[in-house]
């Protein structure tokens, strides 16, 4: 079955990135016609006071375009730029380039695959290049790199505020200590590209969607057993 027209939230290309915000208040979507909209998160989840066009590539490509909540005021956009934006009109607070390496195992240009928020201060963008890097909002700078995938970083999310995962075209996700940078683990069993990974904090347990056509169920038991869950 599907759901009537009030259900489609039309675009006129490609959706790439989706974001609720905390509050669960509105949707912000990622389009690669490089514009972001917002959207009501009630039905018949109308489009909202506005929708704003980016230079986050070059002009007329079409590239993925990646967006994260911070708070319920700010989020983050980005491709081959990264821009802080206000939420109730879409304006721009602060922009800024990320900076990449380009010696690794294959050629790229590093861009950004993914945006989670650890908290309104810090955030970590997922890179073609298989590096993850961390954001002080307060400074516009990358204050640290992870480096352990050997491909694309296609999906992280927040575990609590210790630890995060990331998932990537390696075909592993990884548990890492936000505090020591450390990856404490690494998870192989599918079989392709690992494109979405999902905490849920009531069974301390991982969901990953794969390329190769699986969702795995994966239990974090000891390895986060220190840490009060969900904090």
């Amino acid at each position: 079955e599907t759901g009537d027209s009030s259900d489609v939230l039309a675009h006129p290309d490609r959706v790439t990135s989706v974001a609720v915000s905390p509050s669960g208040g509105c949707i912000l979507t990622g389009c690669v016609d490089q514009k972001v909209r917002k959207w009501s998160a009630v039905p018949p989840y109308t489009l909202m006071e506005w929708e704003c066009t980016l230079p986050l590539a070059e002009e007329d490509s079409k590239e993925d375009c990646k967006v994260g909540f911070l708070d319920d005021e700010l989020f983050v956009v980005g491709y081959e730029k990264l821009f802080i934006m206000k939420v109730d009109d879409g304006s721009v607070v602060r922009s800024f380039k990320t900076e990449f390496e380009t010696n690794g195992p294959f050629e790229t240009n590093g861009h950004v695959l993914s945006i989670t928020a650890l908290h309104p201060n810090l955030f970590l963008t997922g890179h073609e290049n298989g590096s993850i890097q961390e954001w002080d909002t307060n400074s516009d700078n990358c204050v640290h790199t992870f480096k352990d995938h050997s491909d694309h970083v296609q999906s992280i999310a927040k575990v609590n505020d210790l630890h995060f995962i990331s998932g990537s075209n390696d075909h592993t996700f990884k548990l890492w200590n936000i505090q020591s940078k450390d990856c404490i683990r690494t998870f192989s069993g599918h079989t392709s590209a690992v494109d979405a990974v999902m905490y849920m904090p009531t069974r301390n347990t991982v969901l990953t969607g794969s390329d190769d056509e699986n969702i795995k169920v994966w239990a974090l038991n000891e390895l986060i057993s220190d840490v009060v869950i969900g904090e």
